[in-house]
């Protein structure tokens, strides 16, 4: 047992990791967004020209995912680092307000599972009409929704993807702290 509290890190080392974590995907967020946004405002567009600029601009370094995929990651980091951070505050809240957050955290996880599984649905099925009759090479990232939406499938598809993980966590971690200690606990 000794041993084991002898590898473990200090708490201080722990938050100093969240807060590195939280600061480092705060930025990603924030550049990724700031790009789409004056992409945005120099083609004069609106949301379409924004939402392609994350997709189709490809990577910075040729090979890497789009800015989409750093979107969705950073943004799911972010939301766990902060979450981990500020996990004494949310433990403090009412039984009745993480009932609440719960129930919403639920919802957005329900919700944004339909709409990953029909991003991977569209997208498959949109993949194969385009390659077979449009000659794109299997896997492109340049697909369009065929429906008038302001984003492309892959940019729907990480956005769904991160509103699912940070709603499934949520309702995952506030179900921990909501539980009454069982045993010696109050009724």
């Amino acid at each position: 047992m000794e041993r084991m509290d002898e590898l473990r890190r200090p708490e201080e080392n722990t938050r100093l990791l969240y807060r590195v974590v939280c600061g480092a995907s705060g930025v990603v967020v924030a550049a990724v967004l700031a790009y789409a946004v004056a992409t945005a405002a120099l083609a004069g567009g609106g949301l379409s020209v924004a939402g392609r600029a994350l997709v189709d601009s490809g990577s910075p370094l040729p090979g890497f995912p789009p800015p989409a995929a750093y979107l969705g990651v950073a943004s799911v980091t972010f939301f766990y680092s902060g979450l981990r951070l500020w996990e004494g505050r949310v433990a403090r809240l009412s039984q009745t307000k993480l009932a609440s957050i719960q129930l919403v955290a639920i919802v957005a996880a329900l919700g944004s599972a339909y709409g990953l599984l029909y991003s991977f649905v569209l997208w498959g099925s949109y993949s194969s009409v385009q390659v077979l009759y449009d000659h794109l090479p299997p896997g492109s990232t340049l697909l369009a929704s065929p429906a008038p939406a302001p984003w492309g499938v892959v940019l729907g598809t990480w956005g769904f993807a991160a509103v699912f993980a940070i709603g499934a966590y949520s309702a995952y971690y506030l179900r921990r702290i909501h539980q009454v200690p069982r045993g010696g606990g109050a009724p």
